[in-house]
């Protein structure tokens, strides 16, 4: 082998191995948030969260923690059970954020009327004949560029996509 042809080798062998650890590099920076499950209990359902979300997050139980006119409504209704999930700013304030209800699929059915809009919210998953519901925000009350506005908007999109929940009991 050449002296040259060893130059061009050993130039060529310097620029790829230069690449794969830009690209190495490059991968660890861009690897994904880790992912916190949130326990919907009483419901039989996590939500999976950003952890630097689910610090946020407290969920409180309907049933024992806030009997009001609405929570009789949908127990009457049929609701299983219910619970708040609530986001505690960075000024320390918490906010009701969403309320989830789980309901045998035929109750559901049954309070819900065409013509209105979803009483108990949006069905975001189903098992066992059972129904998983969100009730959320209708917009934020932050400001988005703030991180609480970033992180509401974020679990507004988390609440209603059903991916983001798991059943407990699979």
């Amino acid at each position: 082998m050449s002296a040259q042809t060893l130059s061009s080798f050993m130039n060529c062998f310097r620029l790829g191995l230069v690449t794969i650890l830009i690209f190495f590099l490059t991968s660890c920076s861009f690897s994904s948030q880790k992912i916190i499950k949130v326990d919907l209990y009483p419901i039989p359902y996590y939500i999976e969260v950003p952890a630097d979300i689910a610090r946020h997050l407290t969920v409180e139980n309907m049933d024992t923690n806030s009997q009001n006119e609405y929570t009789k409504q949908a127990k009457k209704a049929g609701a299983i059970a219910q619970v708040y999930v609530n986001y505690l700013a960075k000024d320390g304030t918490t906010h009701g954020f969403a309320g989830v209800y789980y309901f045998k699929k035929a109750d559901y059915e049954k309070s819900a009327n065409p013509n209105e809009p979803p009483v108990y919210g949006t069905m975001v998953a189903e098992e066992n004949s059972m129904v998983l519901l969100v009730y959320g925000p209708q917009e934020s009350i932050f400001e988005p560029s703030s991180q609480d506005g970033k992180n509401s908007i974020e679990l507004y999109t988390l609440m209603y996509d059903p991916d983001a929940y798991s059943y407990k009991n699979k």
